[in-house]
């Protein structure tokens, strides 16, 4: 009886462990119906998932199983797997800032560099006078009242502006173009400087050659009431360039926006430059004389006008030099070199209200001293540095600032072409000098957009 009662017991022991939900992998029909499985406390259902193990005999494996690969502890992942969160790369740029993801694009291979690029730039620039030359004296003690040199006109302060435009090219195999072609033009507003002395004065420059008005023109700058000296100038400059990078980066083209030195793991880049260039610049010397105190109405006062213009065509070579020292900060330098075919023209004229002076002795007796000269041709050379820095506001955007020098030898200025006698020597006069030189340095500030 004991023996029966306890196999009874083990078989209802076995027909409840048949119907546990420990065999949550059984696929067959229970011998006792299954009570529902309550859903979760947020509302989504759990649905049983079919599966079989080898406790039935079956060689399947479950559809856990058949993942890649183990799961794996923290302390078994890598240093770079426990540091890379789940972020989507828009939020993770949005964190670093516009330079870094333009930086994390460019090795991704998405196109974040560009094709166009335009800027624009405030120049305050002045011109250096080396040359000094005494026009005006006192009557009285012989000392120096007026002086055409670098105290009264060295330090004259003038705005222009310059604008350049480019196409970039170059690159390949998915890389950012590093060439570009471009176009520049930058300039100084002309402008007119005076300095004026009274009473007393008498000019270094003899005019006793030339007559006025029926009189010796010596005698509207001698013991003279009021005298003047005006000068004025200006600069153009155009240029078409071709222009490179080295795949570090560089100063020029498109290079001047977006990251700067985080498109390369050298902090260095290196840029050249080649081209053509046109140069413009003028040069104005105007010294007036009255025997009153009115030089503009006075029909006895007298002027002696000096100008020369150039017009210089020619070749360029240049390299520049940038160092990414921050994040989105560039430090660059930039020189280039030209050598040109210069045309001189020059004109020379002793005028005043009641017309042109007259030559009153040689060969042009007679003539009136209106002596103008035909454009000549003459070798210059020029010499131009940028120091600077960039600042990139976002991938499109940058501004700049710095400072250029830029020289110029072999043009016509009027320091080297007043003459203070021998007015009748047309031929003389007419040989102008074309040894002068030129000295331009300033600040400039700007921005550039690519695009």
């Amino acid at each position: 009886m004991k023996c029966l009662c306890a196999r009874s017991a083990t078989l209802l022991i076995l027909l409840g462990a048949l119907n546990s939900r420990a065999w949550c992998q059984d696929t067959e029909p229970h011998l006792v119906p299954v009570p529902p499985v309550p859903a979760i406390s947020s509302g989504y259902p759990v649905a049983r998932v079919a599966a079989t193990d080898g406790l039935w005999g079956d060689v399947q494996i479950s559809p856990v199983q058949m993942q890649p690969g183990p799961l794996q502890s923290p302390a078994q992942l890598s240093p770079m797997q426990k540091e890379s969160p789940v972020i989507s790369p828009d939020y993770s740029d949005a964190l670093k800032g516009s330079c870094e993801s333009c930086s994390t694009c460019l090795g991704g291979g998405m196109n974040c560099w560009h094709n166009h690029y335009i800027y624009a730039n405030a120049l305050v620039m002045t011109a250096l006078k080396s040359c000094e030359f005494v026009t005006s004296v006192d009557d009285v003690s012989g000392a120096a009242r007026l002086n055409y040199g670098g105290h009264e006109f060295g330090n004259i302060w003038r705005g222009g502006f310059e604008i350049g435009a480019g196409w970039c090219f170059g690159g390949g195999g998915g890389s950012a173009p590093n060439c570009a072609l471009e176009l520049v033009y930058w300039g100084l507003f002309p402008t007119d400087s005076r300095v004026r002395s009274f009473n007393d004065l008498s000019s270094t420059i003899d005019f006793g050659d030339l007559d006025y008005n029926g009189t010796n023109a010596s005698a509207a700058f001698t013991n003279a009431q009021a005298q003047a000296i005006h000068h004025s100038f200006g600069f153009n400059s155009i240029e078409a360039n071709l222009v490179g990078n080295s795949w570090g980066g560089g100063p020029f083209g498109c290079g001047m926006c977006g990251c700067g030195g985080a498109r390369s793991s050298s902090p260095w880049g290196f840029g050249y430059t080649a081209g053509f260039r046109y140069i413009n610049f003028f040069d104005r010397f105007l010294y007036s004389s009255s025997p009153t105190s009115n030089l503009a109405t006075d029909p006895a006062a007298l002027n002696y006008l000096v100008a020369t213009t150039n017009n210089l065509f020619g070749f360029q070579l240049g390299a520049g030099l940038s160092y990414c020292c921050a994040q989105r900060f560039t430090l660059y330098v930039i020189g280039k070199a030209g050598i040109y075919d210069n045309s001189v023209t020059t004109l020379q004229r002793v005028y005043g209200l009641q017309g042109a002076a007259v030559i009153n002795n040689g060969a042009f007796a007679g003539q009136t001293f209106d002596v103008r000269t035909p454009a000549r041709g003459t070798l210059a050379t020029s010499g131009q540095i940028d120091l600077g820095g960039r600042w990139a506001i976002n991938n499109s955007w940058s501004v700049n600032a710095g400072y250029r020098v830029l020289g110029l030898a072999g043009v016509a200025t009027t320091d080297v072409n007043i003459h203070n006698n021998n007015f009748h020597d047309v031929d003389g006069v007419a040989s102008a000098s074309r040894c002068g030189s030129l000295l331009l340095h300033g600040v400039y500030a700007g921005a550039v957009y690519c695009w």
